[in-house]
């Protein structure tokens, strides 16, 4: 949905930046919706958590964005860069 809105958490905030993603981009993987349900917890007790998978445009950055779907909003969780190692800082 296009006009789904996206709630960005502190610590994706925080991963985004150390890792060099903007929200452009990871909007970008979660509206192509790649899951891998090898890495989803479906069963959460908050909630269904989904692993959407892809590479951005912009920088060919293989990313792992985890997502928890709720009723007014898509919350973004956490956002992993799945190839590089990027030395970050504490994201509480």
């Amino acid at each position: 949905d296009p006009s789904a809105k996206f709630y960005f958490t502190k610590h994706a905030r925080c991963r985004m930046k150390c890792r060099h993603i903007t929200q452009e981009e990871a909007k970008e993987i979660v509206r192509r919706a790649d899951v891998n349900y090898n890495k989803s917890d479906l069963d959460a007790a908050e909630g269904p958590k989904y692993a959407l998978e892809g590479i951005t445009s912009i920088d060919k950055q293989h990313v792992r964005i985890i997502v928890a779907p709720k009723q007014r909003h898509l919350t973004i969780l956490t956002v992993i860069d799945l190839e590089n190692e990027w030395q970050c800082p504490s994201c509480k």
